[in-house]
């Protein structure tokens, strides 16, 4: 057995009594992080209220980290998980940022409550990234994740055009494109929602943004594999062939910050408010097998040797490769490197508030079957049965 290699790989505390290591991304996602320009991010955020739902996940805490930095003049930190807003709130005091927090415990299904907090800290700029993500769990229970992510989502939107927001950001998922899971098509129909308010008024600017998985984040697959290498293995993949889109926390966010900012109009766009979708260019999918690999590899162990892969099959909802956008959107360059405007479908809010009104009662009354059918009114796209079927085109496509 090799010698571990400290220059990949230094050990840090970690959930759970295991060692988990932090090992280099550029490593594991076979390319360089992307450095963005972030002076026009700088400029929506210096000086303004800034909120952030969902505050104290992956992103929402990435988020509040970056925004600090900024120089905001006051950062509004929300979430419904205790523990996770105290965390945050610590740890943005322990950092010198006291002064800018004010932490709401809120959830953003209860929309009086909501409504109470933005009346009380008017925003000016909201980063909602709040949702349930975890595509096996929302499976198993669809009508709890379409009140978060649909109905959650729709509270946000209206409280911030009620409120008089400037800018809305609505982070999304490249599983939102042709989805066969339930997770995506609940933020399809959130994409939908905020596209059609960004077109229905002059106000509040609605802008989504989608990327693809996170390298560390809470329950995806890359602290579940550190915490099987440290166990010795084996390490657990669905299917050989399966591939996703990666990018680490901090580019992420510093990508969604940067196109939150930019003022670029669409083509044949009168001007802001066209129900834009920013898609961040994370370069090639990488094959989940071979990060397995590369993680056993930055360890100082032999893959397949020391330690063993073993595949489980797909599970309910997944399918062998992503898309970041569909065959109806068509991509276009923005200027700014690693951000791709997509020129999206959407539907008129007069014909979606009907629709997504059906999705919010059959979720709230626990009718999984209604409420399945519900959702693919709105997302006929939505194809549980083609979980497996690889699309044809995983690469991003851009026009010059």
């Amino acid at each position: 057995m090799r010698r571990r290699r400290t220059d990949l790989v230094t050990p840090r505390p970690a959930p759970f009594g295991l060692g988990l290591l932090e090992m280099d991304s550029a490593q594991l996602l076979g390319r360089e992080p992307r450095k963005p320009d972030l002076r026009a991010a700088s400029r929506l955020i210096a000086g303004k209220t800034v909120m952030i739902t969902g505050a104290g996940g992956t992103i929402g805490s990435e988020l509040a980290r970056q925004v600090a930095g900024f120089g905001p003049s006051r950062l509004v930190l929300v979430d419904n998980a205790e523990f996770n807003l105290y965390e945050i709130d610590l740890e943005m005091r322990q950092e010198g940022h006291a002064k800018l927090i004010h932490s709401r415990l809120v959830d953003v299904c209860r929309r009086d409550h909501l409504m109470d907090v933005f009346r009380d800290v008017a925003p000016q700029v909201v980063l909602h990234a709040a949702a349930y993500k975890h595509v096996p769990i929302v499976e198993a229970n669809p009508c709890p994740a379409a009140l978060v992510n649909v109905l959650g989502a729709k509270n946000v939107f209206d409280a911030a055009v009620e409120t008089g927001v400037d800018a809305v950001v609505f982070i999304s998922t490249d599983k939102a494109v042709n989805p066969t899971n339930f997770m995506g098509a609940t933020k399809r129909i959130a994409e939908l929602y905020a596209q059609a308010l960004d077109v229905a008024q002059s106000g509040t600017r609605f802008v989504t943004v989608r990327f693809g998985n996170v390298l560390g984040s809470t329950g995806s697959v890359a602290p579940l594999f550190q915490r099987q290498i440290a166990r010795g293995g084996p390490i657990t993949v669905t299917h050989p062939d399966v591939k996703r889109y990666f990018m680490t926390t901090r580019e992420a966010v510093q990508l969604v910050l940067q196109a939150a900012a930019l003022k670029d109009r669409a083509p044949g766009s009168d001007d802001s408010h066209d129900g834009r979708i920013f898609v961040l260019d994370m370069g090639e999918p990488v094959n989940i097998t071979t990060l397995a690999e590369r993680m056993i590899d930055a360890a100082g162990l032999r893959p397949h040797e020391d330690i063993r892969i073993e595949f489980t099959g797909l599970r309910p909802g997944e399918k062998l490769y992503e898309e970041i956008f569909s065959d109806l959107e068509r991509l276009v360059k923005t200027g700014a490197d690693g951000v791709l405007l997509a020129s999206p479908s959407m539907i008129d809010l007069p014909l979606l508030n009907p629709r997504l009104a059906d999705v919010v009662r059959h979720a709230k009354a626990a009718n999984r079957e209604g409420l399945e059918d519900a959702v693919h009114h709105l997302v006929p796209e939505f194809r549980p049965d083609l979980r497996a079927v690889a699309p044809q085109k995983p690469a991003i496509r851009a026009a010059e």
